[in-house]
């Protein structure tokens, strides 16, 4: 077991990396997104400390590989870039000052959208505004290592870009995945659309992926380990950007109470990114009665995420709303 870098579905202590890679006819874009803590179950107190913050937090690479030595500087790196906050422990914050804060994060979370359906309410999966309760989350962030975090933010784009070149090999996928084809039935329709498309001759020169990558911190080695590589369920751009709101309004009220601050806190911008992505997308295609197509589940608890994407993608481009039939 370790410390995680992930997306906040999970329900160990983690970090949230993003990413978007954009593949253009002409162009290269990929776009990166800070982390933020989210985890827990249940808004339990978990104090721990804060990595040091960078004035700029968003950060774009170009399409060149990481360069070799600066792998080896990253596999090198020591982990005194974690600032500790000597004695914090969360056993040491009084009950009574955890019980305030759980309360105003409650209240927090239900005024600002971080929610989801509570699957023991009938409905809550179908009907916006039925049986909404507060998404899990950890009540305080978690500390992560300033360098596995880099390292991981590094990788980004090159798995962006792995990516998307194993999607245009038709060959290798059919290949590849045709074991898995015959137990699992999502792969296969998947396939079978994919073999769809080869008969057809069908192919896209604009190409946009919203890509999740999960990580572990190996307690034993102390390595950033990649636990899976998300293409599909690249979940949570929208709620992971207000848990890292919360936390900041809950450290802009307490922190110093608990000798934490706020401004430690990294910025995340997730699901602005996303929209932004989504519609140079569709800029790119040049026809303003293209539309972006949604497909959601008869039955989702987590509409509230995808209803805040779909929120700002209308909001911010509403050319794009205008012609969506």
């Amino acid at each position: 077991m370790g410390q995680a870098i992930s997306a906040p579905s999970l329900t160990t202590p983690t970090y949230n990396i993003s990413t978007i890679s954009s593949h253009f006819p002409n162009q290269h874009r990929t776009h990166l997104f800070n982390p933020t803590s989210l985890s827990f179950p249940s808004l339990q107190p978990h104090c721990h400390t804060f990595l040091k913050a960078t004035e700029n937090p968003i950060v774009s690479f170009s399409r060149s590989p990481l360069p070799s030595e600066t792998l080896n500087a990253m596999r090198n790196a020591t982990k005194d870039e974690v600032f500790e906050k000597p004695g914090l422990d969360s056993h040491e914050i009084p009950e009574e000052l955890v019980e305030e804060m759980v309360t105003e994060a409650l209240v927090w979370s239900s005024l600002h959208g971080l929610v989801v359906g509570d699957k023991d309410v009938q409905m809550s999966g179908k009907v916006p505004g039925v049986g909404m309760v507060h998404a899990p989350v950890s009540l305080l962030p978690v500390s992560f290592p300033q360098s596995d975090w880099r390292q991981a933010c590094d990788l980004a784009p090159l798995f962006n870009e792995l990516v998307d070149r194993v999607s245009l090999d038709a060959e290798f996928i059919q290949e590849s995945l045709s074991r898995t084809k015959k137990v699992d039935e999502f792969t296969g329709r998947l396939l079978d659309i994919h073999s769809k498309m080869l008969e057809l001759n069908k192919k896209e020169d604009i190409r946009l992926g919203l890509h999740r990558s999960d990580y572990m911190l190996d307690s034993a080695t102390k390595e950033l380990l990649q636990i899976e590589l998300n293409t599909v369920a690249s979940s949570f751009p929208g709620l992971s950007c207000r848990v890292t709101e919360l936390h900041r309004h809950l450290l802009n009220h307490y922190g110093k109470r608990i000798g934490l601050d706020s401004k430690k806190v990294p910025g995340n911008t997730a699901v602005i990114r996303f929209a932004e992505a989504l519609a140079q997308t569709w800029n790119e295609y040049n026809n303003r009665s293209s539309i972006i197509l949604v497909v959601v589940q008869p039955e989702e608890h987590n509409m509230y995420d995808q209803l805040w994407l779909s929120s700002i993608l209308k909001d911010q481009y509403p050319f794009i709303r205008q012609n969506d039939k």
